[in-house]
Order: structure tokens, then C-alpha cells, then sequence
């Protein structure tokens, strides 16, 4: 979910004190600079905006699945939120896409640059933290299903992911004073971050990287691993007591690994390479085939998260898809009490 205007940062604090891009973004070959404009101008743009359409139409089925629903439980806030998110993400994808394109050239002024780059990040840190807080309350609903049961209402949600938003727009501040329209020496206007110095670029990176991916990640893992934990230590305690009826049955335990390893794999994977090399790219002064390759790589599969998300709740839930297919069923408490959690 990231923007590429900010993944060159330290490139142009060079080029805005007098060094050339094609000296120190790209070595002087010809056939390399040939495959990476082809692939920033043709392959890159042509890949996501098909990931484009395919997070706009997942993400409205899961947003109107949802809100049509009369049983609307806890979860739902945070799948709606992330839905929504996902659809704030796919929106400022064509501008992106746009520039891209027309090889870093933006045609579409200074305020929407300073909006769709702001929009952008903070898309980045609301999802993890919404990515975060289900995670918290998944963990509550199924260990510890009757402590702070006043928190876990629809209203209080609700709530809790507005104050998400608002949390989030004030960290990407940063992104809004320093976005604009730069006017490389070359006549380029493109939109980018105005770091003009070594050290804000390194600031910025590790204060981007660490609000949306390092902070949140081990808070994920953590509740994860306490609720797989917990899920084999009932499983193995009802077995041993032969109630395989109760609390947590076998195939219940399956799917609910099931679904933790994916969901905690799509957010390693999608979120995971990009960020690590937006640590490196602050080292890297001439880029290899192989960097970008990686880089674009990782911009692939960061905007594919978007695009990915609904169908695993989708493939994996089949409470949503009975929903999706108006089938929904009577259910006992305690299949509340796990639909609650999952």
C-alpha cells in the first residue's frame, strides 16, 4: 500500500543538490535503463491497475455483504474499516498509476499531490492498526470471552476505528507538509517528498517503517500465537477428556489455524519486502537490475494486499459466505462466542 514517490527518497535529495538521476538512480548501460523504464512505464502501471480492479470490486462485495447484513457482529466493524481502507487505497491507485506511466511526470497540481501522497501513508498505518486491533480483539473474544465484555460492543468499536482514522491522519502529517510537486533538473515535474537532507530522509523512512509495519507486526504475532496456544491447549485438554463436542472440536481448531497462518502470512508477505527495502534503499547509491527488480517486485505485492484481502475472508469464513449467498442459519451461543472472534 505504498506509494512510489517516497521509495527514492535519498534520490532526490541528490538530484535537488545538482547530481543527475541518471547518475546516481541508474548506471549509464543503455539496455538497463531500456527495461527499467519499459518496466516503470508499461509493466508496472498495466500489473496494478489490474490489481486495482480487482481490490475495487472484492472490496465493494465485502463492504455491502456487510451493511446489508441484520446480524452485524464486532468483527464486521473491523473487516468494514479494512474494506474501506482497502477502497481509499484503490482509489488513489490511478494517480499513481498515471504517473507512473507518463514516466514520473503528474499532471494534477500541488494539492492533489499533497492529498493522494498523505492519503496514500496514511492508508499504510490505518490498515495496521486496524490489522491490530482485530487482532486484540480476537484474542479477548476466544481466552478471555467474559473479561472487558463492556469494550467489545458494536458502539465502542465503532469508536475504537474512528479514533484509528484520526490517530492516523495525525502521524502522516509528516507526509503532508513535505509532499509537492519537484521539478527535476531534467523539466520533470513529478510528485514526490521534499527531503533536502540525508538525515530527514533516514528520520522519514525509519518513522514510516516502524508507524505501519515494525510496531504493529510483533502485537500481531503476539495475539496470534496466544490464541493458537490457547485453541491446541483446549483442543488437547477436550480430547484427553473425551468431549470432542464441546468448546473447541478438531475441525474448528484446523480452520482456525488455518486462518491465522494466512492472514498473518499475507501481512508478512505483502508489507514485509517493501519495507526492508526501503531500509536498504537508503544505503544504495546505484541501484542493480536486481534492486529493482526486487523493489518493483515489492511494490507488486504490497498493492496486491488490497486486492487479496477480501477473498480470504471470502474462502476462509464460511459464516461470510453464507452471508454472501443469503443463506445465514440459526446459530448456538457458543458459535456466537467463536464467530465473534473470527
Amino acid at each position: 500500500m505504498e506509494a512510489s514517490n517516497v521509495t527514492f527518497g535519498n534520490l532526490t535529495f541528490q538530484v535537488e543538490n545538482g547530481s543527475q538521476l541518471n547518475e546516481v538512480g541508474y548506471p549509464h548501460e543503455e539496455d538497463f535503463y531500456t527495461i527499467v523504464h519499459l518496466t516503470e512505464t508499461k509493466i508496472l502501471p498495466a500489473f496494478v491497475g489490474f490489481l486495482c480492479s480487482a481490490g475495487l470490486i472484492g472490496n465493494t462485495i465485502v463492504l455491502v455483504t456487510i451493511l446489508r447484513s441484520t446480524k452485524k457482529t464486532v468483527p464486521d466493524v473491523y473487516m468494514c474499516n479494512l474494506a474501506i481502507a482497502d477502497l481509499v487505497h484503490v482509489t488513489v491507485m490511478p494517480f499513481l498509476i498515471h504517473q507512473w506511466a507518463r514516466g514520473g511526470h503528474w499532471v494534477f497540481g500541488s494539492t492533489l499531490c499533497r492529498v493522494i501522497t498523505s492519503l496514500d501513508n496514511c492508508n499504510q498505518v490505518a490498515c495496521a492498526a486496524v490489522m491490530t486491533a482485530m487482532s486484540l480483539d480476537r484474542y479477548l473474544a476466544l481466552v478471555h470471552p467474559f473479561r472487558l465484555m463492556s469494550l467489545r460492543t458494536r458502539s465502542k468499536t465503532i469508536r475504537i476505528n474512528l479514533f484509528i482514522w484520526a490517530a492516523s491522519f495525525i502521524l502522516v502529517l509528516p507526509a503532508w507538509v513535505h509532499s509537492k510537486v519537484i521539478r527535476f533538473r531534467d523539466g520533470l515535474d513529478s510528485c514526490s517528498l521534499n527531503l533536502v537532507s540525508p538525515s530527514e530522509v533516514l528520520w522519514y523512512t525509519l518513522y514510516q517503517t516502524v508507524t505501519s509495519f515494525f510496531l504493529p507486526l510483533p502485537l500481531i504475532l503476539i495475539c496470534y500465537i496466544l490464541i493458537l496456544c490457547y485453541a491446541w491447549r483446549m483442543y488437547r485438554k477436550n480430547k484427553k477428556a473425551r468431549r470432542y463436542s464441546t468448546s473447541l472440536p478438531r475441525e474448528r481448531v484446523v480452520r482456525l489455524t488455518k486462518m491465522v497462518l494466512v492472514l498473518v502470512g499475507v501481512f508478512l508477505v505483502s508489507m514485509g519486502p517493501y519495507h526492508v527495502l526501503q531500509l536498504v534503499n537508503l544505503n544504495v547509491l546505484q541501484p542493480s537490475l536486481a534492486y529493482h527488480t526486487c523493489y518493483y517486485l515489492s511494490v507488486c505485492v504490497s498493492y496486491a494486499s488490497s486486492s487479496i484481502n477480501p477473498f480470504i475472508y471470502i474462502l476462509l469464513s464460511g459464516h461470510f459466505r453464507r452471508r454472501l449467498t443469503h443463506r445465514e442459519r440459526p446459530s448456538t451461543e457458543r458459535e456466537n462466542q467463536l464467530r465473534s472472534s473470527f
